[in-house]
């Protein structure tokens, strides 16, 4: 699923214990997330892009361009929100829209508009794919 997560670990020449630890999880877990067994939370993932200093696109495979880009750590879900419902917006869809195009529920995107909950790792993918908008934007890493 996520193959620029190993791609990545092996060219910095880390382990997976070493990532592990370093995001403060099981080294089971990462090895799910490297292999595509399980989904990477994004907030993991936004801190893996600041370890290595790429964007987020380019490590979920949105993007082949791979571009250095470093920023705070995430802690103002808000901001987020904020910049999913903007996009949304100045694009002219609906939440109605989005959430056919998700595959989800309404009330999904109303929740990740509002800052109530974060978008999941999966939904974010979908919805750059979809609307050619930039993860990296979404969370303020870049403009």
């Amino acid at each position: 699923m996520f193959p620029r997560l190993k791609e990545l670990r092996n060219y910095e020449g880390y382990t997976q214990k070493d990532i592990s630890e370093f995001l403060k999880v099981q080294r089971a877990t990462y090895a799910g997330w490297e292999c595509g067994k399980d989904i990477i939370p994004l907030k993991r993932l936004y801190m893996l892009a600041n370890h290595y200093q790429v964007n987020m696109d380019y490590m979920l495979g949105i993007s082949d361009k791979q571009e250095k880009v470093k920023a705070k750590a995430i802690n103002d879900y808000q901001l987020v929100a904020d910049n999913f419902k903007k996009f949304r917006k100045e694009h002219k869809l609906t939440q109605k829209q989005i959430a056919d195009t998700l595959q989800t529920t309404q009330s999904n995107i109303h929740k990740y508009e509002t800052g109530k909950c974060l978008i999941t790792t999966m939904y974010a993918v979908e919805f750059a794919k979809n609307y050619n908008c930039s993860l990296d934007m979404l969370f303020n890493r870049k403009k």
